[in-house]
């Protein structure tokens, strides 16, 4: 199986005065994030926050090598990232599994890419599946799954390639309350085994809490900038199914709301001035 790579020095994830600006079609130039430093150490579990259109996507997509800042630099464990970040695995909002081929098939994908034979990667995927409650459904495709069961599937892919980061956008925004939960738990249980880094994109405020050990907030964009960082220091193994109750979750969350709600209103005082500009 693939290994993951030496542990380098440096931090898994460095950003350091990223700015990244696109061309508009009025031959403006937008500003989506300025200024950026993001520090993630290997085996941290981050979790950036912000309101709507403040670039956490952007930022995600430049760890991962797949946009390049305008200004800065992004360098992972003390290498710079040049093209798309090979120490990491991406899961989007949408999964991105195959619906010709089976559920094994789209797990063992990454290892077959590098090299892998079927044989030794259905081998490995088994036990993958395994360990993420799907030993039954190997032979599923993936409009026979229930959400839930699809983004395991996901978890699994990105997972089976043994990457020593894992960068997640909103990977359980679509799923319902109940079992947005269970699989966050179900994450949470795999990388505490692992030791490796994750970088997470929620809008959830909740779920950033109750999974990271920092929570990192972008101001209002456009142009956004880290506006505050806070280290979570509720104690691990964490059971998510009740950790809401815990008086040092609601106590962080009275805390870092306070900041990001200012933010937020801040995009929605933007919103509606640029509807009475149009107007």
């Amino acid at each position: 199986m693939p290994a993951a790579q030496p542990a380098t020095s440096g931090y898994a994830v460095e950003l350091t005065g990223c700015t990244k600006q696109f061309p508009t079609s009025g031959g403006e130039t937008y500003f989506a994030v300025r200024d950026i430093d993001l520090k993630v150490e290997p085996g941290r579990f981050v979790s950036i926050v912000g309101p709507t259109g403040s670039g956490k996507s952007t930022i995600l997509n430049m760890a991962a090598g797949l946009l390049t800042p305008s200004f800065g630099e992004v360098k992972s464990f003390g290498e710079p990232v040049a093209g798309v970040n090979r120490r990491a695995s991406y899961m989007f909002q949408q999964d991105a599994l195959l619906p010709w081929k089976t559920v094994i098939d789209n797990v063992s994908l990454g290892l077959t890419m590098a090299g892998v034979s079927k044989a030794e990667a259905h081998s490995e995927s088994r036990r993958w599946l395994e360990k993420v409650g799907l030993k039954n459904f190997a032979d599923r495709y993936p409009h026979q799954l229930s959400g839930g069961m699809r983004k395991r599937t996901a978890i699994a892919q990105a997972w089976i390639v043994n990457p020593d980061i894992l960068l997640m956008d909103e990977p359980f925004s679509a799923l319902d309350v109940q079992t947005r939960q269970i699989m966050e738990n179900e994450l949470l249980q795999l990388w505490q085994e692992s030791g490796k880094a994750v970088v997470f994109i929620t809008h959830d405020l909740d779920e950033a809490i109750a999974l990271s050990d920092e929570v990192v907030i972008l101001g209002a964009g456009p142009g956004s900038t880290v506006v505050g960082s806070y280290q979570i220091d509720i104690p691990r193994p964490r059971d998510l199914l009740d950790i809401r109750d815990d008086p040092r979750f609601v106590a962080l969350h009275r805390e870092i709301w306070g900041r990001l709600k200012v933010e937020v209103s801040k995009t929605y005082e933007n919103a509606m001035a640029e509807e009475g500009e149009a107007a």
